[in-house]
């Protein structure tokens, strides 16, 4: 038999299945309000262990410090990219990833700039890194790294984190890759005269030498390389070793 519906129960039944809508609605919303109250809220979730590497020349607490990373902060909370942020302002940190390890750990990955050249200008002595970046700067010298000592390079009022000038800065880098592929642990500072004359200073019997550039260098190192075991098999006073002019070089005497 065919039972006909009535077009009051009909509003019925469609006033039923939006309330039963609007009900589990209601429902899933305070399950997940429930749920994400409690991973931000209950302590369980609280930062409790901070794993950094990669670091060498910056301290644990100088990274957790900078980058707000103490602990007892919720995981879900922690703010990651502005973390980022802050520990990225640290002219020896290049670049930094942090992860997330639920339910309570960070994950710290640090690229260190390294230090290349100890550079001295107006007092003041500077590190500077591989990319040209100002490390720190300080009023002594603190050579604890073993690094080529740099004079007569103007950086007019750069300051920690800024780039010092690069085209000049990789004509002293092509010196340093001369002398450490060369002479290695035989000289200590390299003195800039002009972009095209530089002085260098080696660590026996005072001797001074007078170079173009790093390719002059390399090309004619075994001129050079005579020169110096004549002068310290001779114990020959000598003012400097004079290798600028190219496949000539000459040893001016002491007066």
């Amino acid at each position: 038999m065919y039972e006909e519906i009535l077009p009051e129960e009909v509003e019925d039944n469609k006033r039923f299945n939006i309330f039963k809508i609007i009900f589990y609605y209601i429902i899933i919303g305070f399950v997940g309000w429930s749920f994400f109250s409690f991973i931000f809220t209950f302590f369980w979730f609280d930062i409790k262990e901070i794993n950094i590497e990669g670091n060498y020349y910056t301290s644990n607490e100088t990274i957790i410090k900078q980058g707000r990373l103490d602990k007892h902060i919720n995981l879900f909370l922690f703010d990651v990219e502005a973390s980022g942020l802050d520990i990225l302002k640290n002219p020896w940190i290049a670049d930094v990833y942090i992860k997330k390890r639920p339910p309570n750990r960070l994950s710290v990955k640090i690229i260190e700039r390294k230090p290349e050249v100890l550079l001295y200008n107006n007092e003041v002595f500077y590190l500077i890194s591989e990319e040209g970046v100002i490390l720190s700067a300080s009023g002594q010298s603190d050579n604890e790294h073993g690094l080529y000592i740099v004079t007569g390079l103007d950086i007019k009022n750069n300051i920690p984190g800024e780039k010092i000038d690069i085209e000049k800065y990789n004509y002293i880098k092509r010196i340093i890759y001369a002398l450490n592929n060369i002479f290695p642990e035989q000289f200590y500072k390299i003195q800039v005269i002009s972009n095209e004359e530089y002085l260098l200073f080696h660590k026996k019997a005072q001797i001074k030498v007078r170079i173009k550039d790093g390719d002059q260098l390399i090309d004619e190192w075994y001129l050079l390389e005579r020169a110096i075991q004549n002068v310290i098999q001779e114990n020959t006073p000598i003012k400097e070793i004079n290798m600028k002019y190219e496949d000539r070089l000459s040893i001016i005497l002491e007066e």
